[in-house]
């Protein structure tokens, strides 16, 4: 366990490192080394998480949704006034703390069936969200690559749960790396398309922000074999309900649960405190969880 000690006292004296119970974190990590690769899983949310929250320069990064408003802009200023609308009438219920979980859900369900409505009126043809997706600032945080890629490796599922759109998160892992890995599986609201090739519907059920769990899982999940008898979970987020995330796993499992603060750290960080083991502020990079990664593939070799 040595080298993994070494390195969690490297990662706690990280500046962008928060943790609240070091001795909880230890013991935890000491499994998660123990089990090794094969007991392992990972379940990611997407926009903000896997995806970068602000470019290099600082701007911005596009999330799913984002990427229709940044296309469409000046070619259908009214459906983009009527898309942005939704963003500006529902946004501040999701992040109003006086609010409950159970007080915010039927706002949240409106919001996305609205924006889903939204774009099945407005007409989108598969290869032209393709090249939205292509051209799009969605950005995927520093070295995710390389987590990606080891994950791959090792055959560790990974599990991107996401209440975003799953048919552009798959196009876009496909212009990265020109496929979805056998290990990699995409849990989110996907699009039907009609023999034309126009968008014409969602999957049921819907996947909001405060639903990502197994309640969603589609019947027929085709990840079941592979994570069958995996006890050991990290979950990767960027807001409170991810840290909620289940993929419905029948095993009694043990997570490790890593949040990411994109912005308001001043006001978010002891919030997150309390349901992340891990929070990291404003790191545009997966280096921590690579390096614990890497502490827990050493083991299996």
């Amino acid at each position: 366990m040595t080298g993994s000690t070494l390195k969690l006292e490297e990662i706690l004296s990280r500046p962008q490192v928060h943790v609240k119970d070091i001795k909880a974190l230890t013991d935890k990590l000491q499994k998660f080394v123990a089990g090794g690769a094969d007991q392992l899983m990972v379940i990611s949310d997407f926009d903000f998480t896997l995806s970068r929250f602000s470019d290099k320069s600082g701007n911005r990064c596009s999330s799913c949704y984002c990427v229709f408003d940044s296309a469409v802009g000046t070619n259908n200023p009214e459906w983009c006034r009527k898309f942005v609308g939704l963003y500006h009438k529902y946004g501040p219920v999701e992040h109003d703390h006086s609010l409950t979980i159970e007080e915010k859900v039927p706002f949240m369900e409106a919001w996305w069936q609205q924006s889903h409505e939204l774009i099945i009126q407005g007409g989108f043809k598969k290869q032209a969200i393709d090249d939205y997706v292509a051209h799009c600032n969605i950005q995927l945080r520093d070295n995710a690559d390389i987590m990606m890629k080891k994950m791959t490796n090792h055959s560790v599922p990974f599990i991107i749960f996401s209440a975003g759109i799953g048919t552009i998160i798959e196009m876009y892992l496909k212009h990265k790396f020109g496929r979805v890995e056998d290990n990699t599986h995409i849990v989110s609201n996907m699009m039907g398309f009609d023999e034309q090739g126009y968008v014409n519907s969602f999957s049921d059920p819907l996947i909001h922000v405060f639903c990502k769990n197994s309640s969603v899982m589609p019947a027929d999940r085709t990840f079941s074999e592979q994570i069958h008898g995996r006890k050991n979970v990290i979950l990767l987020g960027d807001s409170v309900g991810d840290a909620f995330m289940d993929v419905g796993v029948e095993e009694e499992q043990l997570s490790l649960k890593i949040g990411f603060v994109n912005h308001d750290a001043d006001k978010l960080v002891d919030k997150y405190l309390h349901y992340f083991d891990i929070v990291l502020v404003d790191d545009q990079s997966m280096d921590i969880p690579n390096q614990i990664l890497e502490a827990i593939y050493a083991k299996s070799h």
